[in-house]
């Protein structure tokens, strides 16, 4: 003896312009944003003011393939004695960390994944420095 197994329907309103979703219950769901401006991203980063590590010092920024397997870099040298190694390092981690990209120190120049050149130059002179874009 066979048991009959109980089937949902599946017989649907096939007319033109019916809208499967009106029996599906939104009372759990969570409210959200009426309008989102998905246009018109943020395109600045925020960088704190109150730091006055540059005192105008002159920057380079560029932006480099050579040498790296064709993948770009943007890298800033110029950087003065005056600054501590240890402000060099804090500025690379906090620049990463806003951006969501990597990067490193050599040969005395910050390096920066990615093409990043107006981000660099737009946070640097928070900083008190005068970056210059360098190069072709």
């Amino acid at each position: 003896m066979t048991k009959k197994k109980s089937r949902l329907p599946t017989e649907t309103d096939n007319s033109f312009g019916s809208n499967p979703f009106t029996i599906l219950d939104s009372n759990d769901l969570s409210s959200l944003p009426l309008k989102t401006d998905l246009n018109h991203p943020k395109s600045k980063l925020e960088f704190p003011k109150s730091e006055s590590l540059g005192k105008g010092e002159r920057l380079e920024v560029r932006r480099e393939k050579s040498g790296r397997g064709g993948k770009t870099v943007t890298t800033v040298c110029g950087f003065p004695k005056h600054i501590s190694n240890g402000d060099l390092k804090r500025i690379l981690k906090e620049f990463k960390s806003r951006l969501g990209t990597g990067g490193g120190w050599r040969n005395e120049q910050m390096e920066i994944q990615g093409d990043r050149r107006r981000e660099v130059v737009e946070w640097l002179s928070t900083l008190g420095f005068k970056p210059v874009l360098a190069g072709g």
